[in-house]
């Protein structure tokens, strides 16, 4: 028996030697304590409160939200650490309920024998599910656990408001220049003291290519770092042009389903309605090249086209549902080009919302006022003995102008405004029209603007 226990014992040795030696840099490079933390000044310089949970040794339930590879992890073991907590790490994806049983048994046990606190870890947090949210809620309560999570979507949008309420959101930033330089001077001396393959000091060319290609993710800049360093050799001269291709193509800060998806798509809508159609191209160029859908962004320009463009330019919908039948027809890498003629045409129309806004105040009347009932003459069947004089349907076309003074809506909301048009473009014209019949100028007004 012995000689299988120290058999296991020398096996157990070599196989850390060789992990030892095996772990990659991003991960030598993990730090313990505050001080080696990089980036994030917003939340953990003097005085703010991320930093003052820290320094107090304080536990509280949290979720960090931000993009990958910035340390969100790492921060939730140094603060679990300095308050002297067990850190018990949890999978949204593959745990079960018993799971959530065995936690909750091994944290009372841990803080009945030894007075220590558990805090659980669930990375990737939009992935936690109702049943286990409301699972953990009571647990939360009571204090026995804290709970950390880190998510790159929008926790506002994937927690449910119980939860919500019992946690504190902090949002993270990609890590600038200046932290990532940091980082990766800090990586050269710690391959250095691994004896791993790193040019001392790394070439300025080459570290401004690490950062240009890992975009404030330092998970990537260390990750590509070391394998250009690999692939340099201890002989090897580390240069921009290495870099470039050993990184392939360029880490963009876009996630299908993160949150960058959603604050790109406002920026890409909001530089239409801008009229801004250089920025438009850019932020739709930077959707395509994260892999969003051309059919989801032909779908947005078509909302686009009747919400913001409206009545100012009619023809704006047709091109933009014959934009979004080409994106079908053709697909991609061809389908970005009828996309940014579109994006350019809408950005550059004039623009009203007053179609979309007299829709809110006639959904807004639905909603809450009284509605009465069709009148007489304009009904769909003909109930002549039911009609007094005056209660005929007058047939517009029969009139000059095409055109008659007459009322359409219930006796209750007679004379109710829903559109105002604008002097943008084609309702300058409409506004003309529309003042005319309003007013009772029974008049043609027949110069509107053709798109």
């Amino acid at each position: 028996m012995k000689k299988n226990s120290g058999g296991g014992d020398l096996f157990k040795a070599r196989l850390e030697e060789n992990l030892e030696r095996a772990q990659a840099l991003a991960s030598r490079m993990r730090p313990s304590r505050l001080e080696d933390f990089a980036g994030q000044d917003h939340l953990l310089s003097e005085g703010r409160p991320l930093r003052k949970i820290h320094d107090s040794g304080i536990l509280a339930s949290m979720v960090f939200w931000g993009p990958p590879g910035i340390g969100k992890t790492t921060l939730a073991r140094i603060i679990a650490r300095r308050a002297g907590a067990h850190f018990e790490e949890y999978s949204a994806v593959t745990s079960k309920k018993e799971d959530i049983v065995r936690v909750v048994s091994e944290s009372e046990d841990r803080l009945a024998v030894h007075d220590k606190r558990t805090v659980i870890f669930v990375d990737e947090f939009h992935r936690f599910n109702k049943a286990q949210q409301d699972a953990f809620l009571p647990h939360l309560e009571s204090g026995l656990l804290t709970l950390i999570g880190a998510t790159t979507e929008n926790p506002y949008f994937v927690l449910n408001p119980a939860l919500r309420s019992r946690i504190s959101i902090f949002r993270f930033n990609r890590l600038d220049a200046a932290a990532m330089t940091q980082l990766a001077l800090r990586a050269a001396e710690t391959a250095k003291a691994a004896a791993l393959p790193m040019p001392q000091p790394i070439p300025k060319d080459a570290l401004d290519e690490l950062l240009l290609y890992s975009n404030g993710d330092a998970r990537v800049m260390l990750n590509l770092l070391e394998l250009a360093a690999r692939v340099a050799g201890t002989d090897g001269s580390l240069s921009a042009d290495l870099v470039r291709e050993t990184a392939g193509m360029r880490q963009l800060d876009y996630q299908r389903l993160g949150t960058d998806r959603f604050d790109m798509v406002s920026a890409f809508i909001k530089s239409m309605r801008g009229s801004n159609p250089d920025a438009a191209l850019h932020w739709m160029t930077r959707l395509l090249a994260g892999g969003e859908a051309p059919e989801f962004i032909a779908r947005r320009m078509v909302i686009f086209a009747a919400e913001d463009v409206g009545c100012a330019a009619p023809n704006a919908i047709n091109v933009a549902a014959s934009a979004a039948r080409a994106v079908e027809f053709v697909g991609m890498p061809e389908a970005r080009i009828p996309l940014a003629f579109c994006c350019v045409y809408l950005a550059t129309c004039p623009k009203s919302n007053a179609a979309y806004s007299a829709l809110k105040l006639a959904e807004a009347d639905i909603r809450d006022k009284p509605l009465g009932p069709v009148p007489l003459h304009l009904r769909n069947y003909d109930f002549a003995d039911e009609k007094e004089s005056g209660d005929e349907y007058k047939y517009p076309h029969d009139f000059a102008g095409h055109h008659v003074d007459a009322e359409y809506f219930p006796d209750e909301m007679s004379g109710t405004v829903y559109y105002n048009p604008t002097d943008q473009g084609n309702e300058a014209a409409i506004a003309r029209r529309l003042d005319a019949w309003r007013t009772g100028k029974n008049k043609p007004i027949d110069n509107i603007d053709k798109e």
